[in-house]
């Protein structure tokens, strides 16, 4: 049994580690071992205290720990493969089980605590910000890849971010679970629950798709003071902790943990997966709840790999199973088959009920980025029946780093209510959530793959408009001289605007993130290059 946990050492920063319980005691056999070691930065640790620092961790069913860092952020984290990665400001990373392959998941998030997973790896934050004076929440749906802003963006370069989904006003966003359990009533089951600190409440927001994303209606849900997280465990109970007092330093005599469960609510024991077959197990990943599905793959990538291959595929093609046991049982395949199981995922991107998820499976790990065609991804780019297969296709080309995909991200649709003035925007700007999801990931697939000769060409075309807002971000020489050469070139005053902006945000580079600076509970929202 693995705990992973945050380990403060105020020299280093924090470490993700891990114990180890062999004889299942309840108590752990040896020394904790990093997973990432300096995960968070020192000198604000020893100034202020954790409360910016990298806090709540979830794994998902697609085989990664995902990690909710503050904007603190971090300098140099090291993994188990020995890399190093520095994050400036807050958002979320993530690691393999085994402390290998960490990445950046999303960035530009201020103060989150936790991340809530929906079953088809869709993750949702309460997020506690201050751009405007005020430390206003607001909820946010988190797209891999995706920059949501804060705080350089945030204000004035709107257009250029993912906007958060709503701002709630006033209040402090802790721990969130999304809730995923048979034994809840409907009217509580299958929503993210955010705790919120500031407000004293646990919130419940109902989430719709809407293109490639969702928009969200807000209901109160459990009274508690200063309540700072939640979980569910296998048979259904709710477990909430409550600071109720204890300031910013803690105390030990403050402070509890409730446990709630629905009316008529009846206890059912979680099997013992260790005594279980393959075949329960199996038929655990179909099980209506999260828990369930996720302890029951856990266990299954213990086994045999070719058992469990063959016995979970069978799942996988199943299409009277529900939508979550089959996205389950395809990323329990996923990880036990590896490289052996890529054909039958580029065969299951047919599927429609499947095929964002497969796209997703079939870019995860970049390690075999060279064995994924790029068909399928091209495939769904160009096939406008399914928004969500799209920014699935979108994002796996960024992985995937193969340069013949920037024609493909070039062409993807910027909406009509796009805008990048030479000054940027006052105030929030008027493009919904959904309707630049997109435009805003081929952008980030086109600077992870350096596409500078392709996004230069593409100057004075149709693609003019996503080309010049990728060159931003571009800092390289032959982004520049392209840039000035064509200005040189441009007939149109629009056009010849547009480059003029895209070369100022190339006169200056943000300095190299050392770790010894934070832009404090205040600052300066104005733009790039503080």
């Amino acid at each position: 049994v693995l705990h992973t946990v945050f380990k403060d050492t105020l020299a280093t920063g924090m470490d993700l580690v891990v114990f180890e319980d062999k004889d299942h005691d309840g108590i752990a056999d040896g020394p904790s071992k990093p997973l990432v070691e300096h995960i968070s930065n020192p000198v604000y640790l020893q100034g202020r205290g954790t409360d910016h620092a990298t806090n709540g961790i979830r794994m998902g069913i697609d085989g990664w720990i995902y990690i909710a860092v503050g904007d603190f952020g971090f300098h140099e984290a090291i993994d188990r493969d020995g890399k190093k990665l520095t994050m400036h400001g807050g958002g979320i990373v993530r690691v393999r089980p085994d402390g290998k392959e960490m990445e950046i998941f999303s960035h530009g998030t201020r103060n989150i605590y936790d991340v809530a997973i929906d079953p088809f790896m869709n993750i949702f934050t309460r997020d506690n910000t201050n751009d405007g004076g005020g430390w206003n929440i607001r909820f946010s749906h988190h797209i891999q890849s995706a920059e949501y802003g804060y705080p350089v963006l945030f204000k004035h370069f709107t257009e250029e971010i993912i906007p958060a989904m709503i701002d709630l006003g006033g209040g402090s966003g802790t721990g969130s679970l999304f809730m995923d359990d048979p034994s809840w009533p409907e009217k509580f089951n299958h929503v993210p629950m955010m705790a919120d600190w500031g407000r004293s409440e646990v919130y419940i927001h109902r989430v719709t798709a809407s293109g490639g994303s969702f928009t969200q209606k807000e209901e109160s849900f459990l009274k508690m003071p200063q309540v700072t997280d939640l979980d569910v465990d296998g048979s259904g109970r709710l477990y909430v902790a409550a600071w109720d007092g204890a300031g910013y330093e803690g105390d030990s005599s403050k402070g509890f943990v409730v446990r709630a469960v629905p009316a008529n609510w009846q206890y059912k024991p979680f099997p013992d997966l260790k005594s279980a077959s393959v075949v329960e197990l199996v038929t655990l990943l179909k099980s209506e709840g999260a828990v369930a599905r996720l302890n029951a793959q856990q266990e299954l990538l213990s086994r045999n790999a070719k058992d469990v291959t063959d016995a979970v595929w069978q799942i996988v093609m199943d299409k009277n199973v529900s939508l979550a046991g089959r996205v389950a049982a395809m990323y329990t395949y996923a990880q036990a088959a590896g490289k052996d199981g890529i054909k039958n995922l580029v065969e299951l991107s047919s599927d429609a009920a499947m095929s964002e998820f497969a796209l997703r499976a079939l870019a995860d790990r970049k390690s075999l980025a060279n064995d994924v065609p790029l068909e399928p991804f091209i495939k769904a780019i160009k096939d406008t029946s399914s928004v969500r297969a799209e920014v699935a296709a979108i994002i796996g080309l960024g992985r995937l780093g193969k340069m013949e995909a920037a024609k493909e991200l070039l062409q993807v649709k910027v909406p009509a209510s796009f805008v990048a003035p030479p000054k940027g925007v006052e105030g929030p700007h008027a493009i919904p959530n959904t309707a630049i999801v997109p435009a805003h990931l081929a952008v980030r697939a086109l600077v992870q793959l350096n596409a500078v000769d392709a996004c230069v060409a593409a100057i004075n075309t149709n693609d003019s408009t996503i080309a010049l807002w990728a060159l931003r971000y571009m800092y390289d020489q032959k982004a520049v001289d392209g840039l000035i050469n064509a200005y040189n070139q441009a007939q149109s005053q629009n056009l010849k605007n547009s480059i003029l902006t895209t070369l100022g945000r190339l006169y200056n580079m943000e300095t190299p993130y050392d770790g010894s600076t934070w832009w404090s509970t205040r600052p300066d929202g104005h733009g790039p290059f503080l």
